[in-house]
């Protein structure tokens, strides 16, 4: 069965706390697998990330993860989260590395991602998402080394993981049946990328080793777009990136909603219709 997952990261104004409190409320109404909540490497980033995923699940009834980093963080502190997560009703987490400018130096609490899912399970069942990335992570030795780290991830009791954004389909194509052939068997979930501002996005794609595919350049810088309604671009561009993923059977899409309502609900409501059309068709 088709469905969508969404992504949130916790406000830092009572502005913009009220506008994802309504971004979350409106996209509740595709009764999404699960929502989740970004982390925070601070004290009260923490804090915030956990009064979050305590705000969106009481108020919207959709099964709510956290997200949960290693870099920079003391393990006994890793832990405590953890504990906190768990009590407070929440089953889901999604496990990452985090990012490395956090650390503090010294040790990693971890020596690894995997490591870090096999000692969240020791300490309590959760369901587990890790990150994958189709055009390898920046620091990734190549993208052979890529897949045998999601595959590490997996044998320590990863659930399924999430991509790195990415603009072009073949890529991801490519990276999943490279998956399946090194023994990846778990779900690999699409991550999507809204993009409200190109420039932004493009800044976001050097650092993390995403591709901007010539025709997505094109179309927002082109000539014959000059002009255009960046927006209308980028909706476009979304429409046709999960139609295609739904076309190619994928079950499910996990939106980077950045706490907006219009790319979000664009996204999730043509990957649900591309699954019924597809549905009819085979029937």
């Amino acid at each position: 069965m088709a469905n969508v997952s969404f992504e949130y990261f916790p406000a830092r104004s009572q502005k913009a706390d009220d506008l994802l409190k309504e971004t979350v409320s409106t996209l509740a109404a595709y009764q999404p697998e699960f929502q989740s909540v970004t982390f925070g490497a601070g004290g009260s980033a923490k804090e915030g990330t956990l009064k979050t995923v305590h705000a969106l699940s009481n108020g919207s009834g959709v099964p709510t993860a956290s997200h949960l980093t290693y870099s920079g963080i003391d393990r006994s502190e890793i832990e405590a989260f953890a504990n906190a997560v768990w009590d407070g009703g929440f089953k889901q987490l999604v496990a990452l590395r985090g990012d490395a400018s956090f650390a503090t130096g010294g040790k990693p609490a971890f020596e690894d991602t995997a490591e870090f899912v096999s000692s969240l399970l020791k300490w309590h069942p959760f369901e587990i998402y890790v990150a994958c990335y189709p055009e390898s992570h920046p620091l990734s030795d190549s993208p052979d080394a890529d897949i045998q780290v999601l595959k590490g991830k997996q044998d320590a009791g990863a659930k399924a993981a999430i991509t790195q954004f990415f603009f072009d389909n073949s890529v991801f194509y490519d990276f999943v049946d490279r998956a399946r052939a090194a023994g990846v068997t778990i779900p690999i979930i699409p991550g999507i990328l809204p993009i409200y501002n190109f420039a932004k996005v493009r800044e976001m794609a050097e650092k993390c080793g995403t591709a901007i595919p010539q025709f997505v350049q094109d179309a927002f810088e082109g000539d014959d777009t000059v002009g255009s309604d960046p927006m209308e671009i980028a909706s476009e561009l979304l429409k046709a990136q999960v139609y295609d993923l739904a076309y190619a059977g994928f079950e499910t899409i996990h939106i980077y909603t950045l706490n907006r309502v219009p790319l979000a609900d664009i996204a999730a409501k043509t990957f649900l219709q591309a699954h019924q059309g597809r549905e009819r068709a085979v029937a």
